[in-house]
């Protein structure tokens, strides 16, 4: 009778597989949540940094066209409007002729803003301004229909307590200067 050979076999056993998908579980389970923060985190900043360049374009394309440019509210991309009660759904930017008429020509830039959990929101001086910010050919900020000098906010806001911070203020003075700060309402949007 010939003697058989033990070849090696190669592979994992059900043992080690079970160690090894109950490990993984643990690791997932303590990451998740870091990975929503994560995520709120990119979104706030993501956009606050889009308003703010778009605020800066703005203000160039008004010193370099040499006409008034607005910055503007927007849930269509083509004229200024006003936000509904959820905040901003998108925004403008266009030549001041072109954005406070019925325009005929697309927008110089415009974008939206992605859906729930990030909340856009106006303070009161812009709501006053009807959400319009006027550069002149100056550069300077102003309100829409007149030349007073418009300083105001524009809070950027994520639901989830797990974003810390939760809240982004961009503040604009009437000089063009842009200041970003950033605080913590546990994960409430008022």
């Amino acid at each position: 009778m010939p003697v058989q050979k033990y070849q090696s076999q190669f592979g994992v056993t059900l043992i080690e597989l079970l160690v090894a998908m109950t490990i993984l579980a643990i690791s997932l389970s303590i990451m998740l949540p870091s990975f929503g923060a994560l995520i709120g985190n990119n979104k706030l900043v993501g956009q606050s940094d889009e308003i703010r360049t778009a605020l800066v374009y703005a203000r160039s394309e008004a010193i370099r066209l040499n006409q008034a440019v607005v910055f503007c509210h927007s849930n269509n991309n083509m004229t200024c409007t006003v936000p509904g009660a959820n905040g901003w759904e998108g925004w403008i930017v266009q030549t001041a002729t072109v954005a406070l008429a019925a325009p005929a020509v697309p927008a110089l830039r415009a974008g939206f803003f992605p859906p729930a959990p990030m909340k856009v929101t106006s303070d009161i001086n812009l709501t006053a301004a009807g959400h319009i910010i006027r550069f002149t050919p100056q550069g300077l900020a102003r309100m829409p229909a007149s030349n007073t000098p418009l300083s105001a906010q524009i809070r950027f806001c994520v639901a989830q307590a797990q974003t810390k911070p939760n809240i982004r203020d961009l503040q604009f003075d009437s000089g063009g200067r842009i200041v970003l700060r950033s605080s913590d309402a546990s994960g409430v949007c008022a």
